[in-house]
């Protein structure tokens, strides 16, 4: 009978290469992933350092545009100041239904309303600077207002409404609408019905639930974009590239033992 063969114990060597290869693809993996995430952050960088027009800019620069706090304030003004004349405004927009007998009614009811009420038939798309938000546009307006206790109502060419007020709240309008087969100035007509005839609160600021604490027009929505400049690889990617390195090279590093070993094991046949 053959004598049965004695099992090999591991030596140093075989130790040291094990370790070598786990440690060597695991700093591997985590220099790659940390390559890979600053090649994407240049790339980042320079489209948007560039002046180049891609398909997706318009859309970028507008969703940009309702959170700037820096938007173009001359509109807006424009609109504040024409309320003096006229408390309803129409920014000349060719597709508006409008019936003359509904304006004239809206100012009867805004004469007889006891606050404030100003009306804006708004030509608004979602590529404007407000990315189309009515009540957006609705508290930047109001913000250019003297009248402190202002109520302003904005309108687009769908009978959409929107509301923003200051000094008196109307916490039952949060929303408006109007009835689907409502012209424009259906709508607004029955807009600013609902807004005269709305029990009012006042608020100790200067500006109601559509604006911040320091009185700038509130958007509702966050703006998640980060400046790719700003941009740093995480520690969790980090540990996540370490990790893949540590399970890929311990299936190196047994693999190499078991490869060696089988070289050896035919050496010695040899």
């Amino acid at each position: 009978m053959m004598a049965a063969r004695s099992v090999r114990s591991k030596t140093p060597l075989d130790w040291l290469i094990a370790v070598v290869a786990v440690a060597a693809v695991s700093i591997g993996a985590t220099l790659l992933s940390t390559h890979l995430f600053d090649q994407a952050k240049a790339e980042r960088i320079t489209a948007a350092d560039s002046d180049a027009i891609v398909v997706d800019s318009i859309y970028e620069d507008r969703i940009e545009g309702a959170h700037d706090p820096n938007y173009g304030r001359d509109r807006y003004q424009a609109i504040a100041t024409s309320f003096a004349a006229d408390p309803v405004y129409f920014d000349g927009y060719p597709e508006f239904e409008i019936d003359e007998g509904d304006v004239d009614s809206i100012r009867a009811e805004i004469a007889e309303a006891d606050s404030p009420i100003y009306v804006a038939f708004l030509n608004v798309s979602d590529l404007d600077d407000a990315d189309g938000d009515l009540d957006l546009l609705a508290a930047r307006i109001v913000t250019e207002m003297d009248d402190p206790e202002a109520a302003v109502l904005t309108v687009d060419a769908t009978g959409r409404m929107g509301l923003a007020e200051k000094g008196l709240i109307r916490p039952s309008l949060l929303t408006l609408s109007g009835d689907f087969d409502d012209s424009d100035s259906d709508a607004a007509l029955a807009g600013v019905r609902k807004i005269s005839a709305a029990e009012t609160e006042n608020v100790e600021s200067r500006y109601s639930h559509r604006h911040d604490d320091d009185g700038n027009p509130e958007v509702t929505s966050e703006d998640t974009t980060k400046d790719p400049h700003t941009l740093s690889y995480s520690t969790g990617g980090a540990v996540a590239g370490a990790v893949f390195g540590i399970l890929v090279g311990a299936g190196i590093g047994v693999g190499t033992y078991f490869i060696r070993r089988a070289l050896k094991k035919r050496t010695a046949k040899q």
